[in-house]
């Protein structure tokens, strides 16, 4: 029985088989940590050592904490894919692929279509193309960043197999 085509669109499923978070990378806190205390060491020079230490540090700790809350997530439960906000419904995924560095670089740059969906971060080298075989869908597949790729490949093959989804 196939659980997904009686659930109404809308809902996420309940369990999780997959989740994900991609935070950002070491180095680009580093290059942010770098610019906003260059912007405190501008403001400290202008204004005074309390005023730079005041706009470093605070414009480092919201540009960093922006950056981690608003860190996508990727999750898969018995019913849908979710990437960042956008969601699947897991009769919908059609041919699942993994791409690593070079041909994520070579999908982006030479391959991308321009109704694709894409959630790829400049930090997470590896990711997944996924074929929608819903043809109302504007997009024809998804691709977003993964550092855990092969894990993301085998929770969602094994979700369609429970749920009796092929790519057929």
């Amino acid at each position: 029985m196939n659980n997904t085509s009686q659930q109404p669109e809308g809902v996420d499923g309940t369990v999780a088989q997959f989740s994900e978070r991609l935070w950002p990378g070491f180095g680009i806190c580093t290059f942010l940590m770098a610019m906003t205390v260059s912007l405190g060491i501008a403001y400290g020079h202008a204004y005074g050592t309390l005023a730079g230490v005041i706009v470093g540090f605070t414009s480092s700790a919201l540009l960093i904490g922006s950056m981690f809350l608003n860190s996508p997530l990727i999750r898969i439960d018995e019913l849908v894919l979710r990437v960042g906000k956008a969601r699947l419904p897991l009769k919908y995924v059609g041919e699942v692929r993994r791409l690593d560095k070079a041909t994520t670089k070579s999908a982006m740059r030479n391959h991308a279509h321009p109704q694709a969906y894409l959630l790829v971060k400049s930090w997470v080298p590896d990711s997944m193309v996924i074929t929608v075989t819903d043809t109302t869908d504007p997009h024809p597949y998804w691709q977003f960043s993964s550092r855990k790729a092969e894990a993301l490949f085998t929770a969602l093959e094994s979700a369609k197999a429970k749920e009796g989804i092929s790519n057929d």
